[in-house]
């Protein structure tokens, strides 16, 4: 199982979706997380952050629920807390579900090594891309201004500690047509590799 993480703006969504043309497997964590908090974590994520998160509809404002966990560590923590368990119990029962025979798969996460997810991975991919390309193709995709993303981006792991931390490393830069080849390469790559040994053995 590969893991691949990265920054808001890095591009790790485009280079899954180019593995997924591949035929390759690939669980979305972050869509999952979506998902959960508009259903089994809804009400748990309503009594602690107030009622002032919904939207008229009911729907929960993820502006709101931004707006308040990006300005707050402890409570962008205590979002995580209710919803990292519950998109961990998913991707066990997605894994157990794989066909037999798939050579391998991958699990895109934001928080990869800040959930602990990355116990779960043989190895992880870190997609990477200068912080000025970051903030102005999230700028671009979700209309926001420069200071919200920036914002953002205090609470992510710096490209030192992803490089330190990643098995691997994916510089995306440059054209789509540039990724295509990187993640040609690192599908070759990838079809070869066996599970590392436990750390005990």
């Amino acid at each position: 199982m590969i893991g691949v993480t990265g920054g808001i703006g890095s591009g790790k969504s485009t280079v899954c979706d180019l593995f997924e043309q591949r035929k390759v497997p690939v669980f979305r964590a972050d869509a999952v997380a979506r998902t959960i908090t508009e259903g089994p974590a809804k009400k748990e994520i309503v009594v602690a952050f107030g009622p002032e998160i919904l939207d008229e509809s009911g729907s929960l404002d993820r502006k709101a629920l931004a707006a308040i966990v990006f300005s707050d560590e402890e409570k962008l923590e205590l979002l995580n807390s209710v919803v990292h368990p519950l998109v961990f119990d998913e991707f066990s029962r997605w894994k157990a579900a794989l066909p037999a025979g798939t050579r391998y798969a991958l699990a895109e996460a934001a928080l990869m090594f800040e959930s602990g997810m990355f116990q779960m991975m043989d190895y992880v991919l870190a997609v990477m891309a200068d912080e000025n390309v970051r903030v102005s193709r999230t700028m671009a995709r979700d209309a926001a201004d420069e200071a919200a993303v920036r914002s953002r981006l205090r609470f992510q792991l710096s490209a030192e500690e992803l490089i330190e931390l990643s098995d691997f490393q994916l510089s995306n830069n440059g054209s789509l047509g540039d990724l295509g080849g990187k993640v040609s390469f690192f599908a070759v790559l990838f079809s070869t590799l066996t599970p590392p040994p436990p750390e005990n053995a």
